[in-house]
């Protein structure tokens, strides 16, 4: 047996519900994106005065269960669809506080952008020391068009 299928059955029903709910979200999440101007995805400040409540073991199960779905679903969704998704979920888990954060960076003559979720000091369905390495854009407004 290899270890995916080891792992998998090793999965809780209250895990296989996290992917599921995760699974759809991506999707939605994937929906929106095609449908709404990137700059509409996020800004500082808007999120009940920077408040940031709810269970810390349960927003990461919840950002792990948006990466299994990512990395194993049915489509490999960009930064931003992820973000979307997981952003939503903690939402409708009653985690709030969390916020879209978009960075960018050049590296080797590169430009790239990359988003992910930061509730609080914690970064959620990235790695902190990833996120790191971009810089932090606070008004992308400008990339919704005219």
């Amino acid at each position: 047996m290899t270890s995916r299928i080891a792992k998998v059955l090793t999965l809780g029903p209250r895990d296989w519900i996290d992917l599921m709910r995760a699974q759809a979200a991506l999707v939605r999440a994937r929906r929106r994106v095609a449908d709404e101007p990137i700059g509409s995805f996020t800004s500082r400040g808007t999120d009940a005065a920077g408040i940031v409540r709810g269970d810390p073991v349960r927003a990461r199960a919840i950002a792990l269960a948006v990466e299994r779905a990512a990395a194993h679903g049915l489509f490999r969704p960009y930064c931003l669809v992820q973000a979307l998704a997981l952003r939503e979920l903690l939402t409708r888990d009653g985690i709030d506080g969390s916020q879209i954060r978009i960075g960018v960076r050049q590296k080797g003559g590169t430009f790239s952008a990359h988003a992910w979720v930061r509730w609080g000091d914690e970064v959620l369905g990235d790695r902190a020391d990833h996120v790191a390495g971009f810089t932090e854009v606070d008004d992308i407004r400008v990339l919704q068009g005219p």
